[in-house]
């Protein structure tokens, strides 16, 4: 049987009552001649009988070709739909009224497909009632953070035999599933000019992919979902299996690991018109399908936004996600004409930050005009609202002009000899993580208890040469600090407090980690002199003690799935170079 007979013989397995050639012809898309002349075929073959229904023998031939199940993938966190994201996984977004998954399941259902695996993840407990909805089973990636989709297949590979592999963020207009499918496929929609981000498919006369590629140019590409059928799982599955647990294969999506096999693991093309299958890559390719998203998914994140700025949800435009920080997540919004960012806080910070520290310290901050930019901070739950600011430029610790504007703007917050009732100190801080590093990682443990000692004389010198303590904001880096024109906004106060102001002083110099004989070019402005020596080593020793912090802060994140790879070799290199510095000089005393 070939597919155009099998689609044929497929429409009258799945539907019933009064059926015409005509109706047939459409619906599989055939020629009126072609779908008569394969009627006449089964007919003649006893497959069906005159009334067009199947016969048992019809049937059996079909048994081979029968979906046993579907796999929904629903592990991944989705970050590209952030804010709904914060409290939704993404297949849980109502779309038009409908959510997404719920939607795919039923479709599904009505096809005929009765078991249906969900692998989830991220925020798994919130899919916990399709079990008894809808019977399903539900599979649990406990890597989705750190791996990508060939984990949630490879976790749910014991049910790999006819099944569908689907997205749970497929939306589907009309249903295309089916209870028989002929062969492994992949779906695919053709897209115009070139696409760095999509995958094409590279295929023969019968549909049968021998290659892809990436950018896709003029090409069909990837998209939806796809079909094993139990002659490409037998393949695939092993090859899944090999790959899996391998170092650098965490990032691998499993159609990824397809393609590297792509000539002895035969897959099929199904292309699809762009209307018969959406993905929503985004907020705004949402809201232009469905423009009442945003009334539909009533998170609490828009429930704030509409109180403190006085605004409808559909005042709320324009969303985009900012680089995930270190401790949050970010996304910069419109309101009315004007934008805004609104922070919210990431599954580390809970940890670490002090939320009413951080808004005593903003609002100190603001009146002093050090930081313009807050609008709202919530203390109990953490996130906040505060101004967009377009940039002019990046700041640059190795610019003069930049560190002038940052050593004016210490010295109006250190002047004022503020007090904001919480102290901030680097080395009870440390060990406050280190004394959690010791009930989650014994080796970490002891690693940041070696730091520790090796910064005992460090340690002690600071205690017993202290400096004013006032506020301090402690956090100095480039992502804080917001140049427009000659305006400079030193942003993000999560870690300031009550301190030594070396430690902020000395980020004049400690970023850029200039040569210790130019230490009085770079503190000129702060202190409009040259500095004394037990200055240089005050500063030297508040840098190492800084990125000691740092450090150990990073190991803790690390242990939480943060990665924080591009800084930790820095933070490292630099307290040992500042460590190193500070005794040398102590010694000398």
């Amino acid at each position: 049987m070939n597919i155009k007979e099998f689609d044929v013989l497929r429409y009258f397995c799945e539907n019933h009552g009064i059926i015409t050639q005509r109706l047939v012809s459409d619906e599989v898309g055939q020629s009126l001649g072609s779908v008569n002349s394969i009627i006449s075929k089964l007919q003649k073959a006893e497959l069906i009988d005159e009334g067009y229904q199947v016969t048992q023998k019809g049937l059996e031939l079909m048994k081979p070709y029968k979906v046993k199940n579907a796999i929904i993938l629903a592990a991944g966190m989705s970050t590209r739909f952030i804010p709904v994201s914060y409290e939704l996984p993404k297949g849980l977004i109502s779309v038009k009224g409908e959510i997404m998954i719920e939607r795919e399941i039923e479709q599904l259902q009505e096809a005929g497909v009765q078991e249906i695996v969900v692998v989830v993840g991220y925020m798994m407990e919130k899919f916990f009632y399709l079990r008894d909805k809808y019977n399903v089973k539900l599979v649990v990636n406990n890597e989705f953070s750190t791996k990508n989709t060939h984990s949630s297949v490879y976790v749910a590979r014991d049910y790999l035999s006819n099944t569908y592999i689907i997205c749970s963020d497929n939306y589907y207009p009309k249903n295309m599933f089916h209870q028989y499918e002929y062969r492994a496929y992949y779906c695919s929609i053709f897209l115009p000019g070139i696409s760095y981000v999509e995958r094409a498919f590279q295929f023969d006369r019968d549909g049968l992919i021998y290659d892809t590629n990436k950018p896709s140019h003029d090409q069909w590409i990837m998209y939806g979902h796809a079909y094993f059928d139990n002659s490409f799982t037998e393949k695939f599955k092993p090859v899944l299996e090999s790959y899996f647990g391998r170092p650098g294969v965490e990032g691998m999506y499993w159609e990824n690991v397809w393609a590297e096999n792509v000539k002895t693991i035969p897959l099929w093309i199904k292309q699809c018109s762009s209307s018969q299958i959406l993905e929503f890559d985004s907020m705004d390719e949402l809201k232009a399908f469905d423009p009442d998203y945003i009334h539909n998914n009533k998170v609490k994140v828009f429930e704030n936004i509409c109180r403190i700025l006085c605004c409808d949800i559909s005042d709320i435009d324009d969303v985009v996600t900012i680089k995930k920080g270190l401790n949050n997540q970010s996304f910069k919004f419109r309101v009315n004409g004007d934008y805004y960012i609104y922070r919210h806080p990431g599954v580390n910070a809970s940890g670490v930050i002090d939320r009413k520290k951080e808004a005593a310290s903003l609002r100190a901050a603001k009146r002093l005009k050090i930081d313009e930019t807050l609008v709202y901070i919530d203390e109990e739950e953490g996130w906040k609202i505060s101004k967009f600011i377009e940039t002019t430029a990046t700041f640059d610790f190795g610019n003069k002009k930049h560190i002038d504007l940052l050593a004016e703007k210490l010295k109006i917050l250190h002047q004022a000899n503020l007090s904001v009732g919480f102290g901030f100190d680097y080395q009870k801080e440390g060990d406050r993580i280190i004394e959690i590093l010791k009930h989650i990682d014994a080796m970490a443990y002891r690693r940041s208890l070696a730091e520790k000692e090796s910064m005992i004389p460090v340690f002690e010198y600071l205690q017993e040469n202290k400096w004013q303590v006032s506020l301090c904001h402690n956090d100095l880096y480039e992502p804080n600090l917001l140049l427009d024109g000659d305006n400079l906004y030193v942003i993000d106060w999560e870690f300031s407090g009550d301190a030594d102001i070396g430690f902020d002083i000395c980020k004049l110099f400690a970023v850029h980690n200039p040569p210790f004989e130019e230490y009085d070019y770079w503190l000129e402005k702060y202190y409009g002199r040259k500095t004394e020596r037990t200055e240089k080593l005050h500063l030297i020793a508040c840098a190492a003690v800084i990125y000691y912090y740092w450090y150990i802060w990073g190991i803790y994140a690390g242990k939480n799935n943060q990665d924080v790879s591009d800084y930790m070799m820095a933070w490292y290199d630099k307290m040992n170079s500042f460590r190193k510095k500070a005794i040398e000089m102590l010694n000398e005393e």
